[in-house]
């Protein structure tokens, strides 16, 4: 009978794993996106698509550090995306795969805080659902502070110098 640490050291062991974002290819992603309906939310700017029942999304293909992706967003009256479940993670990702089909990194809107962990950058609270990439996050010299998705394939999440260019996914409350 395993002990009671050795339990406690599996439990973890699996918690882990299933935090580990799955990664899909092109062909992967649009098996997934077959069943995922994307709906258009009524805006006065074009390409909305609702993420959950309270926002919507509008993808932007244009390069932006992390500070400016979100003054971006707050033009649109929103924010960087924030991306609370699996359910919500896979429709942004079916929204880009639509919407622009090549794999685009896109900020999120999540920063690594004091204490170390992320974030939400609109003041919401600590990300606590996060598809890492294998092996991250991982500080990278400590200046890996902001977070964008698509990492190495499409879905996973990397910490990254909030300096770096990458596109811009802006939440609308609606």
């Amino acid at each position: 009978m395993p002990s009671a640490v050795t339990t406690v050291l599996l439990m973890g062991a699996l918690m882990v794993t299933c935090a580990i974002a799955q990664s899909y290819d092109f062909d992967g992603l649009n098996t997934l996106c077959t069943n995922i309906e994307l709906e258009e939310c009524e805006s006065d700017v074009c390409g909305v698509y609702r993420l959950n029942e309270n926002s919507c999304v509008k993808l932007l293909t244009i390069e932006k550090d992390f500070a400016n992706a979100e003054m971006t967003c707050q033009i649109f009256r929103g924010h960087l995306v924030k991306v609370q479940n699996e359910e919500e993670h896979n429709k942004l990702l079916c929204m880009m795969l639509r919407v622009y089909p090549r794999r685009l990194h896109y900020w999120v809107g999540a920063e690594r805080g004091a204490d170390g962990g992320f974030h939400w950058d609109d003041g919401s609270g600590p990300v606590e659902f996060a598809p890492w990439r294998e092996g991250q996050p991982d500080r990278f010299n400590n200046e890996e502070h902001c977070v964008w998705m698509n990492s190495g394939a499409w879905g996973p999440w990397n910490d990254t110098p909030c300096g770096a260019m990458a596109s811009v996914a802006c939440q609308i409350a609606m």
